[in-house]
């Protein structure tokens, strides 16, 4: 009777074997047969339909994870990617370690390479899953897990690489947040180039093997190398060692040309900066979801060129490109730098606020938190000092009205309490020095402008000392005139004229000066000369400067301590009442209004009315050349004269 259960339950466990072999044969067969990508929604179904075959095999598992990763764009998806991932692990090692064993024997392997394969691919996904969500620690395990396998073949996965990058991207913090670094930045990027050093070496035993079976991934962790230490050494701008990897990389066709940008772009190498960002664009499809560099930082450079149309279609490009995915919120902040520069407060507000509320994930950067949440403070600062000088603009006459006041009051505090985080923030940030006082740096995402909003109002003659240092040590050139400008701006502040417009006018000099791609620079010291022109008394030169200012970068001007003269004519002969009171606001504008001086522009204005509507067309004119042209529907205007002093300054406003 026992032996008859015996046969019965063999029988039966027998069956369930069958059952089960058949269910994964089946299983092997969709993997086999599936044509579509990892992020249909056709993997996904078909993940799941695995796993109701069969929720012990690691295939479906496999799907699933490579869906929810590929699909995540916020630190939950990238949670839930890993619980697919970690199974899928699992599953690979409980069911198949003798597929996951080291083997040279070439019959052996053909066995084995797809599941270390698919294995390495897994490892790579959790890792970076791991990094996403901000726990570095546990991506290097992940890694170190992969690196004791000891594969002939990691697939381009490699561990030193992994590690060196994790150490270059949390250098700043301190073992306190993350216990696997160490107390200094120094430290940090010491062990990241000692890991990068280890890529180098580290198939030197696979290398035969890897020569005859895997020939693509033969120059696999020498190219991982060159990129890594071409990182690392453009973070700590040793440009020749820098230069020499990428070349290095080029030879292999292996080059970053975002890196490459960056590094053009930290010696002001603007025109070859965007040459590279060109590249980079044409070579990236934006199917990994991550901030573009590339689009954050040539959308600046059209910025230093005053090209802001440019700037703004680079960005709204990138974000129909990337959705809401990780480099949303990078893109928005560069939208809202962006109108800034064009002069809509409004707009800039409104993107930075976008970035603020959102939860940036960053993916595929060494750009972090910190640096992102310094970005939207430092745009909340500018743009409530940039409101006052809106509201001072918009009627010259505000102190006698309580309500404008009020308001001034308001972005006042405000500004003042958006500034002494900021100053907070950045006096404790151990990477200053390397980063925002070197102006250029790779790491730094706050241009020059920027950052002397940042720290004008610190100690002038502790600046003065590092910007003169740098120049003696700094081996950049086309750097140097920036360090020039910060100096005469610092004597400036300090109110030593001669020397200020000194500096100034040496930069303005400069050989190296740039006068295609460095227009803000160029604008923002003929505004300076203008302001210590008018301190020393000299209205001449102060006017001659105030016209450069406006002719190189009109939208800054009525946000500037500085009054801009204008002709005005008003073609119509006769005006209504509420014309009349157009212009008067437009007077009452904070500009100063000249008769026949041709040394200044000429603000045209002609009110038309064709069927009950009403439209103002404008023109500006300098030296016998329209400068600004265009017209606008007066209806649902609310200021309309405020609007056509906007415009004579080429800022176009939603009133």
């Amino acid at each position: 009777m026992a032996s008859k259960k015996t046969h019965l339950l063999l029988g039966f466990f027998f069956l369930g074997f069958l059952s089960v072999y058949g269910q994964r044969i089946e299983i092997d067969r969709l993997e086999r047969d599936f044509k579509g990508r990892y992020s249909g929604r056709k993997s996904y179904e078909l993940s799941q339909k695995m796993i109701q075959l069969d929720s012990t095999y690691y295939v479906g598992h496999f799907f699933e994870a490579n869906y929810r990763y590929f699909r995540a764009s916020d630190k939950r998806g990238y949670e839930s990617a890993i619980k697919s991932l970690e199974k899928a692990i699992d599953l690979l090692e409980k069911d198949f370690p003798r597929k996951l064993k080291r083997s040279t024997n070439i019959n052996v392997y053909i066995d084995q390479y797809q599941f270390q394969r698919k294995y390495t691919f897994l490892i790579f996904l959790l890792s970076k899953c791991y990094e996403y969500i901000d726990e570095p620690g546990k991506s290097i395990k992940v890694v170190k897990r992969l690196q004791k396998r000891n594969f002939v073949c990691n697939f381009g996965v490699n561990a030193y690489a992994n590690i060196s990058w994790i150490y270059l991207r949390n250098r700043m913090y301190s073992p306190e947040k993350y216990d696997f670094l160490k107390p200094t930045i120094e430290e940090n990027l010491e062990i990241a180039s000692k890991y990068a050093d280890s890529i180098k070496n580290s198939d030197k035993y696979n290398q035969q093997y890897l020569d005859i079976w895997w020939p693509d991934f033969a120059n696999d962790a020498l190219m991982s190398y060159y990129h890594y230490k071409n990182i690392i050494y453009s973070h700590q701008i040793k440009l020749d060692s820098a230069e020499y990897f990428s070349k290095q990389l080029e030879k292999y066709d292996k080059l970053s040309y975002n890196n490459y940008g960056n590094l053009q772009f930290i010696q002001a190498k603007y025109q070859e900066a965007e040459d590279s960002y060109d590249i980079a664009r044409e070579k990236d499809n934006y199917d990994e979801k991550s901030i573009k560099e590339f689009d954050y930082m040539q959308s600046a450079i059209k910025i230093f060129k005053n090209d802001i149309p440019s700037s703004k279609t680079i960005i709204e490009e990138s974000i129909n490109n990337l959705g809401n995915a990780p480099g949303f919120g990078w893109n928005n902040i560069a939208l809202s730098r962006a109108y800034y520069y064009s002069g809509d407060l409004k707009k800039s507000k409104k993107f930075r606020d976008i970035a603020a509320n959102f939860k940036e994930i960053h993916v595929g950067s060494t750009w972090g938190e910190v640096a992102y949440d310094r970005n939207t403070l430092l745009f909340k600062y500018l743009f409530h000092k940039k409101s006052i000088n809106e509201i001072k603009f918009r009627d010259q006459y505000y102190w006698y009205q309580p309500k404008k006041l009020y308001e001034i009051s308001k972005h006042h505090f405000k500004q003042e309490n958006a500034h002494l985080l900021l100053t907070s923030e950045l006096s404790a940030d151990p990477e200053r020095f390397i980063g925002y006082y070197n102006l250029f740096a790779s790491e730094n995402n706050i241009f020059f402008d920027e950052i002397w909003e940042l720290i004008k109002f610190f100690n002038p003659d502790y600046f003065l000392k590092i910007f003169e240092s740098k120049l003696k040590d700094d081996e950049r050139e086309r750097v140097h005139k920036y360090f020039n400008y910060f100096i005469a701006q610092f004597h400036l502040e300090n109110g030593d004229y001669d020397l200020a417009i000194n500096e100034f006018e040496n930069v303005l000099e400069n050989e190296f000066l740039d006068t295609e791609n460095e227009i803000l620079l160029i604008a923002r010291i003929n505004e300076a000369l203008s302001k210590a022109y008018t301190e020393k008394d000299d209205s001449a030169s102060a006017n001659k400067y105030l016209i450069d200012f406006y002719n190189n970068y009109p939208q800054l001007v009525p946000y500037s301590s500085l009054k801009m003269k204008f002709n005005l004519k008003v073609i119509n002969k006769s005006l209504t009442p509420r014309q009349e009171e157009i212009i008067e606001e437009l007077k009452d504008c904070n500009i100063e209004w000249v008769e026949n001086n041709s040394d200044w522009p000429t603000l045209k204005i002609n009110i038309t009315e064709n069927e009950k509507k009403q439209v103002i067309v404008y023109q500006v004119e300098v030296d016998n050349e329209t400068k600004f042209e265009g017209n606008f529907d007066l209806k649902d205007v609310e200021y309309p004269g405020q609007l056509i002093a906007f415009k004579a300054f080429g800022i176009d406003l939603e009133d």
